[in-house]
């Protein structure tokens, strides 16, 4: 069994040891010792012998705490290493009071508190399953919190990803409200577009950024109540702050609050401070709530020659493609739209399906009965590649292909226009596609 540190702290009076005289090794032999015993452990450490590294280690951790920073890293890692081994809940808590104290040294005599904060919570936090309330995870929680106020725009990411699942842990308990996560979400996510600005390629800080957004919406502490809540509070002092105009139209965006008045109010005074692509989306957005398409569709316009992001632009297109279908009935016109965003993504397949749709409605390009009929071939050419490029869309793209393909014209019918399956067609019209001839 492997004793706390606790009991490794009686020095005698006489000995000139570094954590008396404030020197790095001490004097005489107690400074052979500890050279002697960090170099013992440190080699120790090198190829991860924990158990024969920790009692040279506890010498130099006791006596010469200032001869390197080393001591509190390695030290994390061997304790680490025996709470990972522990099985009993009482003596883990006991190792996990030890790492609590190196983290609390290394500040002591290294400072760096918001980069060792954030280490300590990370740690306490990976060790919960010690304990099975929620205490340590609010211990963890205010480390992080604290080391994220301390760093800011420094923080590393781990910290950032750490402290938010950690806010949604405690508001799933019902340990903090859902206006605090809303305040969490928007600390984390202001340093990660903060880093991804420096670094936009970085894999580290997307995952973690997509995954951020993904638990917070679903974690349902957003909604569009709590969003003004929390929000509208702030919008006098804080209405020329172009940072939270933005996050006020984003988080309302994202969970289609565009119908609330407020929305209203912050989307038209962002747009007014900077009319950018993600201003004018907003105005899109509101307008099409307010069912004033032509307005709707000139700011989406708008988004889409200012917006430079590929993903977003294609968005965009899509969205304004969909309304163009949907709302006022102009398939021709929604293709073209629907072909810009695939330019842009050609792995996305919800602009072939629209595409699909459009083609359908398309019935008064023709009289004929059998021209009529064959716009359903085209129509499912177009989900079979929207499944082809895209796996996501696959169920949607398989209902459709079900549904429509019983209303391929019949074999009689083929033979009738002297056509047999498989032979070329061109689908006429605006549509002016070639398919294959397929009876039903």
């Amino acid at each position: 069994m492997i004793p706390v540190l606790m009991g490794f702290f009686a020095i005698p009076l006489s000995a000139q040891k570094g954590v008396e005289d404030g020197s790095r090794y001490g004097h005489g032999e107690d400074s052979i010792a500890c050279i002697k015993n960090l170099s013992l452990y440190r080699e120790n450490v090198k190829y991860k012998n924990y158990d024969d590294a920790l009692g040279s280690w506890k010498i130099v951790f006791n006596d010469c705490p200032t001869a390197t920073k080393n001591i509190y890293i390695d030290g994390v890692k061997i304790w680490n290493y025996f709470i990972d081994k522990e099985k009993d809940p009482v003596r883990k808590a006991e190792l996990m009071d030890t790492l609590r104290l190196i983290y609390d040294q290394r500040i002591k005599y290294y400072k760096q508190e918001g980069s060792v904060l954030g280490r300590k919570g990370v740690d306490i936090l990976r060790h919960k399953e010690y304990r099975t309330d929620s205490d340590i995870i609010e211990e963890a929680y205010g480390y992080l919190n604290k080391s994220l106020n301390i760093l800011k725009n420094k923080s590393s990411v781990a910290v950032v990803a750490t402290y938010m699942t950690s806010s949604l842990m405690l508001f799933q308990d019902g340990r903090i409200t859902d206006l605090q996560v809303i305040e969490d979400y928007s600390m984390t996510n202001n340093i990660l577009e903060y880093q991804l600005g420096q670094k936009p390629d970085n894999a580290s800080l997307l995952l973690v950024k997509e995954k951020n957004d993904g638990n917070f919406i679903a974690s349902r502490a957003p909604t569009c109540e709590s969003l003004v809540d929390y929000f509208q509070p702030q919008f006098e002092s804080k209405k020329d702050d172009l940072g939270y105009l933005q996050r006020v139209v984003s988080f309302m965006t994202s969970l289609n609050c565009e119908t609330d008045p407020f929305y209203a109010q912050a989307a038209e005074t962002l747009y007014s401070k900077e009319p950018s692509s993600a201003a004018a989306f907003a105005l899109a957005k509101l307008f099409l709530t307010k069912e004033d398409y032509t307005k709707s569709m000139a700011y989406y316009e708008e988004a889409i020659n200012s917006e430079e992001n590929p993903d977003k632009k294609a968005d965009y297109y899509y969205q304004l493609a969909f309304i163009i279908n949907a709302k006022l009935e102009q398939p021709q016109k929604a293709r073209s739209y629907a072909l810009e965003a695939i330019k842009l993504r050609p792995d996305w397949g919800d602009p072939y399906i629209l595409i699909g749709d459009a083609y359908v409605s398309a019935k008064n390009c023709f009289d004929d009965e059998f021209e009529k009929t064959t716009i359903y071939w085209v129509a499912v050419d177009k989900f079979a590649k929207a499944k082809s490029v895209d796996s996501a869309v696959a169920e949607k793209a398989n209902n459709r292909i079900s549904t429509y393909s019983k209303y391929f014209p019949d074999v009689e019918t083929v033979f009738f226009y002297s056509l047999q399956e498989g032979d070329s067609y061109n689908v006429g019209c605006w549509i002016n596609e070639t398919t294959k001839v397929r009876p039903r």
